[in-house]
């Protein structure tokens, strides 16, 4: 669950800038309807993350960390990456 709600974040992030650059930057409103669905994916991504803290131990400042992370643009991504990494069993 946090993999893919990591991964949509990201995503959103990414359409979240390009409505505000429509938005504020061309007075076009095309967009406007996405920033209610990124915070919705946004808090199914921050209660996923707290889910997975919970589940390996991790202290609420990590789990706060790693949220805020999100919160940058391509940083959303490699957060990801080290974190799935990270509680993955190696495979050998």
């Amino acid at each position: 669950m946090f993999r893919v709600t990591a991964i949509l974040a990201g995503l959103a992030m990414f359409v979240l800038i390009v409505e505000m650059v429509l938005k504020y930057a061309m007075s076009n409103d095309a967009l406007a309807w996405w920033s209610p669905v990124h915070g919705l994916i946004f808090m199914a991504f921050a209660v996923a993350t707290a889910n997975l803290g919970f589940k390996i131990g991790w202290p609420v400042g990590r789990m706060v960390l790693t949220i805020l992370l999100a919160c940058i643009p391509f940083v959303a991504f490699v957060e990801e990456r080290r974190v799935v990494r990270e509680v993955t069993p190696l495979t050998t």
